[in-house]
């Protein structure tokens, strides 16, 4: 018999399960299994039922609270067994493994490939090939190859499980589709492969062995055989395997073919099904389309959210109760329905609206209409503008609750969400900080793929892509991140970026060796190994490069030089190893012995490796006598597919707050249940399957739909929240801001709710908090609800703002503020300083004119230095290119070091080995360029006159300056600007303090391709330099704690302008502060937008004060200053 117990409360049916094993109890070494979906049920269930086998009337306890010898397989394994058990007399002894499910299907369907493809009805398959450069053989697998072969192994095995005609027709040789109707030509090819797997393989597929286990069923049952030898097919049955009936639990759909086997098993042995339904009538029923699934007419004929949520329970009911045909035992249901809303009321409470919405589902009629009381938080829709804030406002929903309800604690509340890992690393941040709400929520994240953790896992899966595919510097520096790599070899966590640092400074770009760049080893992984070898025995000279490989020195201890070089070189060859395919024979001796190598035990990740072992050891049963050979990127496909089969196994239960995927949990009961992240577009999810899978072109009774899962996940989460139901999802678009509606369902649901509710009403289930933490309302109670902000830190951050005011943010230099008195003989009376500090100590004349000199080129850089402020964080993004030209700036060091040398540079040899010159050509170009560039600054240099430096001392200030005959020279290897045209403009405000009587300051400069004499100032008398110098150093130090309003290129820009033509200035300082063609805007420096903002005016800027000192800096200079272009 089997018989249907429903019910609207997963609790009160495994106390029904419970009480039937207390009255028909199992004998003492009698396994109970029971079949489930997830394995958070099954420990769920297995609480329930050592908590329910207890009698409450019995004189002494009937188990203690213990259940033992209990098991709970999941349907399709279990199944599994019982058919190969019914027909182990009638077909050979079946493996372990059925070879017909995807992960097995995939190596006889590789072999018989190359096979099918040349075959007349294979045209579609050719064209596939053909287009993706296979020329339609199949030479050499590679990774398209294997997921072609996966997508059509996965489509097989649905077959074999929803489309059992359409296989038995194709073994018949018809070329049919699942209803029966002629296939397509293009389409030919899979009834052929079909044929060529069921020939290759050892037993029929899982539908047919079906089909036959239920034929044979029923043939025992007409013959009234019941296990009795007799002459007839159904001697072919074995005795069923069975101790006791067959219960399944929780179960919200199944196939087609396994409800009809659990039909016909019914005529032998008692089947029982626990399930979970939301109302009696889920579905409506009809005799006369039975097997055909539900359309878009159910929605007019059943009630509203069962319509739009309901359907995968509704055509799993109707499935149970079928045509009859595969029914060969006697069939009864039995209800256990709780109106929530009237067993409120009978608790002497009103009914809150969860509790109604429940009710209206079983009883519509008792509960016609709904109602929100103010204060009712049972049911709760959350609007949250971005994901961060998503995941804080539900953390301090959770901590409002708990607070409220003394009763309620962690264990008792689920938080599931279509996205996992998107969520974690915000989950992580948000509840992880107890410091932000005073409280020590404990929490626990599962559903997470091993991939996703910095563990062994993760660390050989990027070890095999890397080996598959193109090695760059960023890719490396992901690998680096695994913590047991790095635990393997003692190397600490953050130590990983000073190895990436120094791959980089090595000249690593992307290739392991010159294999992967065409011959020419530079830049690639190994090259940049061997410099660092070579650098622990050889020095670093211009030009010593063995092999072109120059050596390089490493910083730090021979200890650790050591370690990281052993890790490098550990990796080198691991990666060598892993680019050969080879069969998957040989990769199994292969990857176990990188694990010990590279990993060894796995440290506090040790767990980890027994997972790999048995992926790598079922890899091996299911691939063996495939002698394909397999490159690195299909065995980490193949292994990332069985590993992330264990990845919701653990973590559920544990007695702390649960936050994990949607499927696991989504039927078990608590008091406190939030549903996260459902957003539009990512639920509920899509159906992606290949063009050519059969199963999309016609949809059965029965057919999985990732939608409808996810739909009756909200009636589910429903039927399992006992007090509180909250709904989040993102309602700001992160980039721009905008709008964004919620999924459909969830609009859906609001739209059902309004109708009942009302406009006013709504507002107590639908929130909409601001999207700016910081936002006051945040923190305001509303109406009879708390803030909905429980974050002590943001909360003291609004007292803050609301202390200091809501002026918008200000720069930290006004220029419209009032004027300076400017600089004087007499001593200044600074104002009070913006931080408390020592007086500035006398320094020495040398440091001296280098403090003045840096304050002259920047200062307000030097201002924000001396407040210990950087405006820009010092940034090296990993490059995986190597440059085709060298940058300016290159260029200009490389002239500098040959002038610091004398000589012209034989840059080809000097820099052999380094990898700075670009390859082959470009590198000849640049250094005929650089070389072109030398020699024009040679022949001018000479041209002035032999080279001399001489010591200038005055005004508390000392430089060695440089001359070339009578002419104080400043040589710039770039194109000079203001801050070059200030230093030449100090070196000869000193060298005439200090009687050295230079003819002429001259500022050499890059001019095109060559050097030229780019400016000239003329000199001074000493008594007219010597106050100059002076209030330069008064503006130093009367600016050292405050900024000077001027900067640099605008200042020199207006003053040069309006020594020209008085009002033109502000055209200049526009045109240098703003920007414009071809010209970079001074604001955006980072220093500049740090003092005055990155967005204002040049009117703003060029204000009273910054005339009266950009006049005083540069008046003198530009009386003096002429441009010149001499070569």
């Amino acid at each position: 018999m089997l018989t249907l117990y429903r019910g609207n409360r997963a609790e009160l049916l495994a106390e029904l399960l419970a009480a039937t094993l207390r009255l028909d109890p199992p004998g003492p070494f009698e396994q109970v299994r029971v079949v489930v979906n997830t394995w958070p049920t099954s420990r769920w269930l297995g609480e329930q039922l050592a908590l329910g086998l207890d009698d409450p009337d019995a004189a002494s306890d009937f188990a203690g609270g213990v259940a033992a010898n209990l098991r709970f397989p999941f349907p399709g394994s279990y199944l599994r067994e019982l058919v190969d058990a019914l027909l182990v007399e009638a077909e050979p002894a079946a493996s372990g493994v059925d070879p017909w499910r995807a992960n097995a299907l995939v190596w006889p369907l590789l072999e018989l490939l190359p096979a099918l493809v040349e075959a007349p009805q294979a045209q579609l398959l050719r064209s596939w090939l053909a287009r993706r450069g296979h020329g339609g053989s199949l030479a050499q697998l590679d990774l398209s190859l294997w997921q072609l072969a996966r997508a059509i192994a996965d489509a097989f095995d649905d077959y074999a499980l929803y489309r059992p005609e359409m296989l038995a027709a194709w073994s018949a040789g018809q070329f049919v589709d699942g209803s029966g109707k002629p296939l397509r030509p293009l389409q030919h090819w899979q009834p052929l492969l079909y044929r060529l797997l069921a020939a290759r393989l050892s037993q029929p597929p899982f539908a047919l062995r079906v089909r036959r286990a239920i034929e044979l069923l029923r043939q025992r049952l007409e013959a009234g055989l019941s296990g009795a030898p007799g002459g007839s097919a159904a001697e072919d049955l074995a005795p069923l395997p069975l101790q006791g009936p067959i219960r399944l639990f929780g179960l919200s759909s199944m196939a087609p073919l396994q409800v009809e086997l659990l039909q016909a098993l019914s005529g032998l042995v008692d089947v029982e099904i626990y399930l979970l339904s939301p109302c009696r009538e889920l579905w409506r029923r009809r005799a006369e389309a039975a097997q055909t699934p539900l359309g878009e007419d159910w929605l007019l004929q059943v009630p509203r959210l069962e319509a739009r949520f309901g359907r995968l329970g509704a055509e799993f009911q109707q499935l149970l109760e079928g045509t009859g045909v595969a029914q060969l035992g006697a069939w009864q249901e039995r209800d256990l329905f709780i109106g929530s809303a009237t067993a409120a009321e009978h608790a002497g409470r009103p009914a809150s609206l969860l509790e109604q919405l429940q009710q209206q589902l079983v009883e519509p009629e008792s509960w016609p209409l709904l109602s929100c009381q103010p204060g009712d938080q049972s049911l709760l829709f959350l609007a949250c503008p971005g994901r961060l804030r998503q995941v804080q406002i539900v953390r301090d929903q959770i901590l409002q609750l708990l607070a409220a309800d003394p009763s309620l604690a962690p264990r008792d509340v689920l938080v599931m969400t279509p996205e996992v890992d998107l969520f974690a690393p915000l989950v992580a941040a948000v509840f992880g900080d107890s410091e932000a709400t005073g409280v020590n929520l404990p929490w626990r994240l599962t559903d997470r793929s091993q991939q996703s953790e910095p563990g062994v896992v993760k660390g050989l899966l990027a070890l095999l892509e890397l080996a598959g595919e193109r090695l760059s510097a960023s890719c490396l520096e992901n690998l680096l991140a695994c913590t047991p790599l790095l635990a393997r070899h003692g190397i600490e966590a953050d130590e990983a970026g000073a190895i990436t640092a120094l791959l980089q400074r090595a000249g690593f770009r992307w290739g392991l060796d010159g294999g992967d760049r065409d011959g020419d080893p530079c830049h690639s992984l190994s090259w940049a190994i061997d410099r660092l070898l070579l650098g622990l025995v050889l020095p670093e000279q211009p030009g010593l490069a063995p092999a072109d490989t120059a050596p390089l020195a490493m910083a730090g201890n021979l200890e650790q030089q050591s370690r990281w070089l052993q890790l490098l070189l550990g990796l080198r060859r691991a990666l060598a190893q892993l680019r050969r395919p080879r069969p998957a024979a040989a990769w199994l001796p292969l990857l176990r012995g990188l694990i010990e190598q590279l990993f060894g035990d796995g440290g506090t990740w040790a767990w980890e490796l027994s997972s790999i072992h048995a992926a790598l050891a079922e890899w091996g049963e299911l691939a063996v006598g495939c002698e394909l050979c397999l490159p690195a990127a299909v065995v980490a496909a193949v292994l990332q597919e069985r590993l992330a089969v264990d990845s919701g196994r653990f973590g559920h239960r544990s007695g702390a707050l649960t936050i994990s995927g949607l499927e696991p949990m989504r039927a078990i009961p608590h008091r406190l249940i939030v549903l996260m992240g459902l957003d539009a577009g990512v639920f509920p999810r899509q159906r992606q399957r290949p063009g050519f899978h059969l199963m999309e072109r016609q949809r059965q009774l029965g057919d999985p739909d990732p939608a409808d899962q996810d739909r009756y996940v909200l009636l589910e989460g429903l039927l399992s929240a006992r007090q509180h139901l909250l709904i989040t999802w993102n309602s700001r678009d992160p980039r721009s801001g905008d709008l964004l509606m919620p999924c459909t369902p969830v609009r859906q649901w609001l739209a059902l709710l309004e109708q009942d509710l009302g406009d006013g009403a709504m507002e107590l289930v639908l929130r909409q908090p601001a999207a700016n933490p910081l936002e006051r309302r945040n923190f305001l109670p509303e109406g009879e609800r708390a803030p909905i902000c429980s974050d002590r830190r943001l909360l003291e951050a609004r007292r803050l703002l609301e202390n200091q005011g809501s002026s918008a943010p200000r720069p930290l230099v006004d220029p419209a503020g009032p004027a300076e008195p400017l600089a004087s003989a007499e001593p200044i009376e600074t104002a009070e300083p913006i931080k408390t500090a020592a007086p500035p100590q006398p320094l020495a004349t040398t440091a001296a004119y280098t403090d003045l000199l840096a304050w002259l080129q920047a200062p307000q850089r030097c201002w924000l230095a001396g407040l210990g402020l950087r405006p820009q964080e010092s940034s090296q993004p990993i490059e995986d290119l190597e440059p085709f030209s060298l940058e300016e700036r290159q260029r200009a060091q490389l002239l500098r070091n040959a002038l610091e040398a004398g000589e012209c540079p034989d840059l080809p040899w000097e820099l052999r080995g380094r990898g700075l010159l670009p390859p082959k050509a470009a590198g000849v170009l640049e250094a005929q360029r650089l070389s072109q560039r030398w020699c024009s600054l040679d022949q001018l240099l000479a041209g002035l006159g032999e080279e001399r430096r001489q010591l200038a001392q005055g005004q508390g200030l000392s430089a060695e300056l440089l001359w070339r005959g009578d002419a104080l020279l400043l040589v710039h290897a770039a194109k000079p600007r203001t801050p070059q045209r200030l230093q030449l403009w100090l070196e000869l405000l000193l060298a005439c303090i200090a009687g050295q009587r230079p003819g002429s300051a001259l500022l050499v400069g890059r001019q095109d391709q060559g050097f030229a004499i780019i400016e000239s100032i003329q000199p001074l008398e000493p008594s007219a330099a010597a106050p100059l110098l002076e209030q330069l150093q008064r503006w130093r130090h009367h600016y050292r704690e405050r900024c000077w309003p001027v900067p640099p290129e605008t200042g020199w820009a207006w003053a040069g302008a309006e020594a020209k033509q008085a009002g033109r200035g502000l055209q200049a300082a526009c045109q240098a502060w703003e920007g414009g063609f071809g010209a970079i805007a001074e604001r955006q420096a980072a220093e500049m937008a740090l003092c005055f903002g990155p967005s204002l005016p040049a009117r703003e800027l060029v204000a009273e004060r910054f005339a009266q000192h950009a006049s005083n800096l540069f008046g003198p200079l530009l009386a003096r200053h002429s441009k010149e272009s001499r070569r």
